[in-house]
């Protein structure tokens, strides 16, 4: 699936990777439905590299989470794949000087699309899947028991189907030509305004019963790229201190009020937070409701131009004429 991209990817990629310190991308996983982030650094082992809409993840976190993909040496580059969405999250970590532009040689590749493997998992119990690919309108997936057909669009991720970014905001070349956005701008926040028509006692019902179902792993904060404070963060201090360890609900609230309020203006709705969660909590809503009051007030996207400030890390005394 997706042969020709994926042979695109390894041709741009050998024309440079002299001059790199090494690139961040996908390769195959333990089976035909998974990717894995993989490393390279030597042309020897670009062929491991992949696209496909089996890469899920965001790369970008890779590059200032602890230890950080960054170049050793001053002058050289570091190179990374990313989907649209992706993108957004370098320019958002370009705007708070945690990356320079000048330091990131970016494979950018238009995106129709990831595949939600629970999604297709809770359709079709597979096992011992040995191949995926797209066919038109349908995702066809091959396991021990023959091939299952699946709708395209019943195999996708929510994020892909509110996507408004597929296109790489950022990049030094394309592996494939510009896709057309699945909605526009203002089509992105369906399911936060349903979230707005039912009453508060609706959405605290809501929100109770799904946060009572977190197991306070952190795989929401540690994939997320621009949750780059781990080291401080609320959740682990003791002085001072914020949280307990213990298990009710209003630790849990306070932990994701906490980490979406953190996100205001910064959130680029990559989706990481949702997509890793074990127990498939709606916790990206939280971050989109966030943006859309942002975008609404203060006219702000996270993540699409580098040169712009977030709003809630700057000072304006005009803001309460708003």
């Amino acid at each position: 699936m997706f042969e020709a991209e994926t042979k695109r990817l390894h041709e741009l990629v050998k024309a440079v990777l002299p001059e790199l310190d090494g690139i961040v991308g996908w390769e195959q996983g333990f089976d035909a439905l998974h990717a894995t982030p993989v490393f390279v650094n030597r042309e020897e082992d670009v062929h491991r590299l992949m696209w496909s809409p089996l890469c899920v993840h965001n790369l970008s976190g890779y590059l200032v989470k602890t230890p950080p993909f960054l170049p050793r040496d001053e002058g050289r580059k570091v190179g990374i794949c990313v989907k649209g969405c992706d993108s957004r999250s370098l320019v958002a970590l370009e705007q708070e000087k945690f990356l320079g532009r000048d330091r990131l040689h970016i494979f950018g590749i238009p995106c129709e699309g990831t595949v939600d493997w629970r999604r297709v998992m809770k359709k079709i119990p597979l096992r011992g899947v040995s191949s995926v690919r797209r066919e038109g309108p349908e995702l066809k997936v091959e396991d021990s028991r023959g091939v299952h057909s699946l709708p395209w669009e019943e195999s996708l991720a929510r994020r892909c189907l509110r996507c408004a970014h597929p296109n790489p905001l950022v990049h030094d070349v394309l592996v494939r030509d510009p896709v057309e956005p699945r909605i526009k701008k203002d089509e992105a926040y369906g399911l936060v305004e349903e979230m707005d028509q039912k009453s508060l006692e609706e959405r605290l019902a809501f929100w109770s019963a799904e946060l009572d179902r977190c197991i306070r792993c952190y795989a929401c904060r540690n994939a997320c790229p621009l949750c780059v404070c781990q080291d401080r963060c609320i959740v682990e201090t003791r002085d001072p201190k914020w949280l307990t360890q213990k298990m009710g609900i209003s630790e849990k609230f306070m932990f994701h009020m906490i980490h979406s309020l953190h996100l205001a203006g910064r959130c680029t709705e990559c989706g990481e937070c949702e997509r890793v969660c074990p127990m498939e909590i709606p916790v990206t809503l939280m971050k989109e409701k966030l943006n859309q009051i942002t975008r609404e007030i203060l006219g702000y996207e996270a993540g699409i131009d580098s040169q712009l400030v977030p709003p809630l890390l700057t000072f304006n005394p005009g803001e309460h004429e708003l």
